[in-house]
């Protein structure tokens, strides 16, 4: 098993600690560390279902080519 060293502690800490004191000023000096967390966690996952949403409407602007491209209706035939 390999150990984590000091380095990667580092390198996490710079993506959770901004993070983690966003949402402790948005609950104000009352909310306790649990809740701060709780909290993080459920807005992580509203964060990743829109980035999904944005990444899917992005793909969906540069449209089909080659075999995904979609027929219009007047092409199809009844």
């Amino acid at each position: 098993m390999k150990l984590l060293t000091l380095e990667d502690y580092q390198k996490a800490g710079e993506h959770f600690w901004n993070k983690y004191w966003y949402v402790a000023t948005e609950l104000g000096t009352s909310a306790k560390t649990e809740d701060i967390l709780k909290v993080m966690e459920a807005l992580g996952g509203v964060a990743m279902k829109i980035k999904e949403e944005e990444e899917e409407e992005e793909k969906e602007k540069i449209g089909p080519f080659g075999f995904n491209k979609k027929k219009e209706e007047s092409d199809v035939e009844s």
